[in-house]
């Protein structure tokens, strides 16, 4: 099979779902450390472990990106 590749428009959409992606993962693992009520502490838990594998599979879909494995020029 061969191995597909995405568009310069989606590379830069993944980019920008991924820059979300780690922001709230910032935010999520900032006010876990906050917070002392351990039903909402499970909550951010969950969501940063959620979060965690979102972020490696966005990452995963960039990698077929021809944009992300193009060598860049030397100036």
């Amino acid at each position: 099979m061969d191995q597909q590749t995405i568009t310069p428009n989606e590379t830069m959409q993944l980019h920008e779902l991924l820059n979300l992606k780690n922001l709230c993962l910032t935010k999520s693992v900032t006010m876990s450390l906050l917070i002392s009520d351990d039903e909402l502490k499970s909550i951010l838990q969950n969501d940063i472990s959620k979060s965690k594998q979102h972020i490696k599979d966005l990452s995963e879909l960039m990698s077929h990106s021809p944009v992300m494995n193009s060598e860049t020029t030397k100036y």
